[in-house]
């Protein structure tokens, strides 16, 4: 809405130039209210003031058209601009829907009712005959052109909506990694490539030792804290072709593709030491992270759940057997 004011106004500030080059200087005056009018919808949108945005826009573009048809006659065109509202009412945040059904219908009831009686009636400024014809072409074109640019518009703004929606199904909010329903998907992808295309298929399961303490001891700002460091040291760390995804609390879970066994534990050895290097600065103190990973590899055709408790199994041992360290599954 606040691209549509300005380039109404942009409009209305060239309309102020066409008119008053053609002489016809009242409905050049006019204009110039107009451009005013747009500046203060300008205002009142940045004041969330939608509606009454909205309204003013709508208002001004059917009444500057009926003025202009009116004074210049139907066949200069004007009336077609009050197509351009039509997405500008649709598009419009308004937070009650029958206002929007309201001024749809009441720009019908207009449209209609203008050319039942505007159509025939004789102008009140009569132009040249050439001057008319390229006045209305010159009107279609911009009325084109004005619905493009709102046709671009819209579907920005629903590409950019599918972004957001397609963002917050497939990531976790906290640690912007991929959530547990997006990495299966991504598993159960690679497990159809390795049926076309034998490969190796390595799981990294990784768990923040003492996380529960760290809650306890410095409250849960500084857990999130901590993960959201643990998730760039590993989102850092690893190749481009693996994916890693929060796994569930201080759980993550590494899918590394075209990577053995022995590659993946040597992987999640280098990823461990990492990970003691940081120390999360929260008030005045630093918090030292650990993690325990277990490793496991995907099997003939086996599910893909299959590799995944194999490595949870190996990463509970790690637990068992001090923390801080890199198990895995036997093969």
């Amino acid at each position: 809405m606040y691209q549509i004011a300005l380039v109404a106004g942009a409009t209305h500030v060239l309309f102020v130039g066409l008119f008053y080059g053609m002489g016809a200087k009242t409905l050049a005056l006019i204009n110039v209210g107009s451009v005013l009018l747009f500046g203060f919808s300008y205002v009142c949108l940045r004041l969330r003031r939608n509606m009454l945005a909205t309204s003013l826009i709508v208002l001004e573009i059917l009444g500057h058209a009926m003025l202009a048809v009116r004074v210049i006659g139907w066949d200069s065109g004007f009336h077609y601009y009050l197509l351009v509202t039509v997405p500008v009412v649709v598009i419009s945040r308004m937070k009650l829907p029958w206002f929007r059904a309201a001024l749809i219908s009441l720009l019908l009831v207009l449209y209609i009712g203008m050319d039942y009686t505007m159509r025939e009636l004789p102008p009140l400024d009569v132009l040249s005959k050439d001057m008319l014809s390229m006045l209305r072409y010159f009107n279609i074109a911009t009325t084109f052109l004005l619905l493009a640019y709102l046709a671009s518009i819209y579907m920005k703004l629903v590409m950019k909506a599918e972004r957001e929606l397609r963002l917050l199904a497939t990531t976790d909010p906290l640690t912007q990694l991929l959530n547990r329903r997006s990495l299966l998907e991504v598993a159960e992808y690679e497990l159809l490539q390795r049926k076309r295309h034998p490969a190796p298929l390595a799981f990294v399961l990784a768990d923040i030792d003492h996380f529960k303490s760290i809650n306890d001891q410095h409250g849960h700002a500084a857990g999130d804290a901590v993960l959201q460091a643990v998730s760039q040291t590993l989102r850092q760390a690893l190749r481009e072709q693996d994916s890693v995804a929060r796994w569930g609390g201080e759980e993550f879970l590494v899918l590394m593709p075209d990577a053995s066994l022995e590659v993946a534990q040597s992987v999640a050895e280098r990823l461990r030491k990492q990970i003691s290097t940081i120390e999360v600065p929260f008030n005045d103190t630093h918090i030292k992270v650990r993690m325990t990973f277990g490793v496991s590899s995907h099997q003939n055709d086996e599910p893909v759940d299959a590799p995944i408790n194999r490595a949870d199994a190996a990463l509970y041992r790690g637990k068992v057997a001090g923390r801080d360290q890199v198990v895995a599954a036997p093969a």
